[in-house]
């Protein structure tokens, strides 16, 4: 191969990787933000934001901090509190509200972001917390501990891990966009929502699922997208590597790596149900399609799941108006 076509070659490459780079994302977070911290959908996260003033705490830099601390934990069980179990309890609603004090005993917090204000016209201290929903002390694990303690007031248990198959690098995702529903009838985020067939059968909800998939992932991911339908595929579908990726090791990787991107299954929800909407419906074709990819690669009892939602003009507002409390 000649020089010229050698630098043409990896000149291409190189361009389409940077392109390539500089794409958007397909999907960006679904945030619900309230006066006292924020709810990240997609990363499974809970944050939580405390203010405390000098003059309240002696003076003292490090009074005032550890009151910014106490508030911001104090908030984060409230942000968690309200959360939508399934389209008819919210966790404070566990145990005739009794659930909420069990909270703050097993929630994990780290610190996220702080700030002292000395130069304001009054000095103050705010501190963010951050408790993850997923992983092994994430909120979902340590609720579903805590509700087999009482099984007859819950009775809705992931399934063991005993016939759990390894996860496939290239196990496709199962993404439900939301879009087309009415502002009204948006679908709203829950820790265990489900997913239904239009003739009524439940294709997906927590009884369903690996409790490790579970723990892991939650049973759904939360997003918005600008790309439609057709972006969201086209920037999916494989590629055969053309001429110039074989021809040099840059433009072999950059192949590769779109070879790997994750495979999507795309379905449009035609009705969120329930109380409060948590529960997706779907036509009996993609669910017929969904019933024999998840005997393929099990992308339901793994929680591959993932929802596009409606974002409105200026973001998402949080559903409640607690006060940012101050000490």
């Amino acid at each position: 191969m000649s020089m010229r076509l050698l630098l043409f070659a990896l000149l291409f490459s190189l361009t389409a990787s940077t392109a390539s780079a500089q794409q958007p994302p397909l999907f960006s977070p679904h945030i619900e933000h309230y006066s006292n911290g924020w709810i990240d959908w997609d990363n499974g996260l809970i944050f939580g934001t405390g203010r405390a003033y000098t003059d309240n705490n002696n003076q003292s830099r490090q009074k005032t901090l550890g009151a910014a601390q106490l508030v911001a934990a104090a908030n984060i069980v409230k942000l968690a509190s309200g959360l939508q179990l399934d389209d008819r309890r919210t966790l404070e609603k566990l145990g005739n509200g009794t659930f909420v004090l069990k909270l703050k005993a097993f929630l994990r917090y780290r610190e996220h972001r702080r700030e002292f204000a000395a130069q304001a016209q009054r000095p103050y201290a705010e501190i963010t917390l951050v408790t993850p929903l997923n992983g092994i002390e994430g909120l979902t694990a340590q609720l579903l501990n805590q509700l087999k303690k009482h099984p007859l007031q819950w009775q809705k248990f992931p399934l063991p891990d005993l016939s759990q198959r390894p996860e496939k690098p290239d196990a496709p995702w199962l993404v439900i966009d939301g879009r087309n529903l009415a502002k009204t009838a948006a679908v709203e985020p829950g820790l265990f929502p489900k997913i239904c067939a239009s003739n009524g059968q439940t294709l997906y909800d927590l009884n369903r699922v690996h409790q490790s998939a579970m723990t892991q992932r939650g049973l759904a991911r939360y997003v918005h997208s600008n790309a439609s339908i057709e972006q969201i595929l086209m920037a999916i579908k494989p590629q055969p590597p053309s001429w110039w990726a074989l021809l040099n090791p840059v433009g072999k990787a950059w192949a590769e790596q779109r070879q790997r991107r994750p495979r999507y299954i795309v379905a449009n929800a035609q009705q969120a149900k329930g109380m409060a909407r948590t529960n997706l419906v779907i036509s009996s074709t993609d669910a017929t399609r969904l019933r024999q990819e998840d005997i393929a690669s099990q992308i339901l009892k793994n929680c591959r799941v993932i929802v596009i939602t409606s974002a409105p003009v200026g973001g998402i507002e949080g559903r409640l108006s607690t006060p940012l409390l101050q000490l």
